[in-house]
C-alpha cells in the first residue's frame, strides 16, 4: 500500500491559500448553522402566531355575538325588573317560566401560554411580545367577568316555579343579583370591545379572516332572546 505524505508548502502563496480554503469552510459551516437555526425559530414563531390568530378570531366572534344578544340581555332584565315589583306589592311570585342563561364563553386566549412554552416569545419583537400579553391578560380578565355574569343569571333561576310566597329579604336579594348581572355583562362587553382593539392592532387578523370572524359571532347562538313566561294567577 503506497502512503502519500502531505506535500510541504512551497512558499507563503500556498500557505495562504490553505488557509483561505480552511477559513472559507468555517465560516460557511457557522453561516448555514445560523441559517438552520434561524428556520427553526421562523417556524416556531409562524406556528405559533397561526395558533393565536386561530384564538383571535374566536374573541372577534364572541365579542360579535355578545354586542347583537345585548338588546336581549337588557330586555330580558327588565322582564326580571318587573316581575320583582309585582311580587313587592303583593309578597308574592307568579308562576315564572324558565330565567334564560347566557351562552358559555371560553374567553381565554390559552395559546399565548402555549406559544411561551414552545420558546418563541424571545425570537419576537418586543412590542410584539407586550401586545400578546396585554391580550392575554384581557382574556383573564373578560374570563372572570363572564364567569361571574353566568353565575348570577343561575342565581336569578331560583325565581321560576309555581306561585310562592315572596319576602322582602328575597326580592332585595334578587334585585341585587340582577344588579351585579347587568354590570358584569356591561364589563364583558367593555373589555371585549378593548381586547378587539388591540388584536386588530396586531395586524394578525386582518381582511378577509375578520370578517369571516364576525360573520361567525353572527351566527352563534343568543340564548337570551327568548322572553320569560309570566302568570301572575
Amino acid at each position: 500500500m503506497d502512503i502519500h505524505k502531505p506535500k510541504p508548502w512551497h512558499g507563503l502563496r500556498e500557505f495562504l491559500k490553505e488557509y483561505l480554503i480552511i477559513v472559507v469552510g468555517v465560516l460557511t459551516a457557522l453561516a448555514a448553522e445560523q441559517i438552520a437555526e434561524a428556520l427553526h425559530h421562523r417556524e416556531i414563531v409562524s406556528g405559533g402566531e397561526a395558533a393565536l390568530r386561530d384564538n383571535f378570531a374566536r374573541f372577534v366572534e364572541f365579542r360579535t355575538a355578545t354586542e347583537r344578544e345585548a338588546p336581549c340581555v337588557a330586555a330580558r332584565a327588565g322582564e326580571v325588573r318587573a316581575i320583582l315589583d309585582a311580587a313587592g306589592k303583593t309578597r308574592r311570585l307568579g308562576r315564572i317560566g324558565p330565567i334564560p342563561q347566557p351562552l358559555p364563553l371560553p374567553w381565554q386566549v390559552d395559546t399565548w401560554e402555549a406559544t411561551v412554552a414552545s420558546g418563541a416569545a424571545p425570537y419576537l419583537p418586543q412590542d410584539k411580545v407586550v401586545l400578546y400579553s396585554r391580550i392575554a391578560m384581557s382574556g383573564v380578565d373578560l374570563y372572570a367577568a363572564a364567569t361571574r355574569e353566568w353565575e348570577e343569571w343561575h342565581a336569578l333561576e331560583s325565581l321560576s316555579g309555581p306561585p310562592r310566597a315572596f319576602s322582602e329579604a328575597e326580592e332585595a336579594q334578587a334585585r341585587d343579583t340582577l344588579a351585579r348581572a347587568v354590570g358584569h355583562a356591561e364589563m364583558v362587553r367593555f373589555f371585549a370591545r378593548h381586547t378587539v382593539t388591540r388584536i386588530e392592532s396586531t395586524h394578525l387578523l386582518v381582511g378577509k379572516a375578520f370578517d369571516t370572524a364576525i360573520e361567525r359571532g353572527s351566527h352563534l347562538q343568543q340564548t337570551m332572546c327568548q322572553p320569560i313566561a309570566v302568570d301572575q294567577d
